[in-house]
Formats: C-alpha cells, sequence, structure tokens
C-alpha cells in the first residue's frame, strides 16, 4: 500500500518556517539554509514542496493574502445587523485584533520586497484592494446616499489608518493610539453623511 502524500503537510511547515525567518530578517535576509533548519528539513526538500526560492516568496503571500481576507470575511460575517459600521472600525482599531507580530513583519517584508517583483507586487495589490473593497462595501451600507467617489476616498483612508495603527503594535502599550485612531476612523466616517 502506497503511503499518503504528506506534501500538503510538509508545504505548510516550510511555509511557517518561511514566515518565521522573514518576519526575523525580511525577504532578502532569509536564507533557504535558515528556513531547512526552522522547519527541521534539508534544504532539498524545500525545493522538492515549494520550488526555488522566487516560488516560495509567492507561495507565503498567496497564503499570507488569502488568510488575511478570509479573516476579514469572517469577521464581516459576524457583524451584527445595526450599526455594523461603528462594530468593523471597533474590532480593526482594537490592539488585540491586530494582527500577530509575526504577521505584521511577514506583511511589511512582503510589501517591501514586492517594489523589486512584479507578480508580488500585484497579488499584494489585489490582497490590499480586497480589504479596501470589504470596507467600503460596509461604509455604502452605513451611507448609501454618498457619492462613491467620497466611499471610495473614505475607504483609503479608514484602511490606511488601521494598516498605520497595526504596524506600531510592536512598540507596546498602543491601547490609546488604537482608540483614539478608532474615533478619527469614525469621524472620517461620519462625513459621508454630507
Amino acid at each position: 500500500m502506497a503511503r499518503p502524500s504528506v506534501t500538503a503537510e510538509r508545504r505548510e511547515e516550510i511555509l511557517d518556517a518561511f514566515a518565521h525567518c522573514v518576519a526575523r530578517d525580511g525577504v532578502e535576509g532569509a536564507s533557504l539554509q535558515q528556513v531547512a533548519d526552522a522547519a527541521g528539513l534539508a534544504r532539498a526538500l524545500l525545493r522538492h514542496h515549494l520550488g526555488n526560492r522566487e516560488d516560495m516568496i509567492l507561495a507565503l503571500a498567496e497564503r499570507f493574502c488569502r488568510q488575511s481576507l478570509e479573516e476579514m470575511d469572517e469577521l464581516i460575517a459576524l457583524l451584527p445587523k445595526k450599526k455594523r459600521l461603528e462594530k468593523l472600525i471597533a474590532v480593526l482599531f482594537t490592539a488585540a485584533y491586530a494582527s500577530s507580530n509575526q504577521e505584521l513583519q511577514v506583511a511589511g517584508a512582503l510589501v517591501n520586497a514586492a517594489a523589486s517583483r512584479p507578480i508580488l507586487k500585484k497579488m499584494l495589490r489585489r490582497w490590499y484592494d480586497g480589504f479596501e473593497d470589504l470596507v467600503a462595501e460596509e461604509l455604502r451600507t452605513a451611507y448609501p446616499a454618498a457619492k462613491p467617489a467620497a466611499v471610495a476616498e473614505v475607504a483609503t483612508a479608514i484602511v490606511g489608518m488601521a494598516f498605520s495603527v497595526d504596524s506600531l503594535t510592536p512598540l507596546g502599550k498602543v491601547d490609546d493610539i488604537f482608540r483614539r485612531s478608532g474615533r478619527a476612523a469614525l469621524r472620517v466616517a461620519a462625513t459621508l453623511e454630507n
């Protein structure tokens, strides 16, 4: 009887190890040997399960984007019928909701690496646009009379603020910054009433 394939499991182990190394050393600083060591695998198995270094970077980015948008979809699905936007902003601007330090570091490293990688740039831009679209949809629901251009601008502002505040999480003691930013996001959203 043939042994079941462990490729999917190994792939996830390698991506976990790669994410750890990227969070610590950046995309360029994470060597394949470091990844192999962190995964507890021979370096040759990295290529066998994920391909070359660029393939690994794209696989990590694809997983990050997919998981991030799935989490956002789950959050949207759990919003109450009333005051949905207020609840969404409350969650987005809560330090407890902020991505783990490793996820923040991986996101930053991938964005930095995208400057010289057109495929990665396109992938991350789709991820960002998807995130912004989810926020814009909630804004349209809360302010149905708002002009589409204004909704797009406010969605961009809120997402930008959320990402900016998230990036400060490693500094610690950021609860006040999150609270003030959440209130500011609500003020920006309220401009759509006009």
